[in-house]
């Protein structure tokens, strides 16, 4: 993540982030949704409900609109992995 980033006050509209910011939130948010169904495959129920706050939290920070490589994440958001 850059220092920009890193020290941007939560709450400002996604129209105000660069692309390579969003990218950036687009990459954390499928990171965190494939630990978050690695941890339900194994039934991790305090692991996933901290990642699901956190994939919460990185879609809000993202944003409304459409984002490349945004999909599969919200698709796999509620769906389980491997079981």
């Amino acid at each position: 993540m850059t220092s920009a980033l890193a020290n941007r006050p939560i709450g400002l509209d996604s129209s105000e982030r660069s692309s390579d910011e969003l990218e950036e939130l687009v990459a954390l948010a499928r990171m965190i949704a494939y630990a978050k169904c690695a941890a339900e495959d194994v039934d991790l129920v305090g692991a996933m409900h901290c990642l699901g706050m956190a994939l919460n939290e990185v879609l809000r920070e993202i944003g409304d609109g459409p984002h490349e490589g945004l999909a599969d994440v919200l698709a796999s958001k509620g769906a389980t992995c491997l079981n």
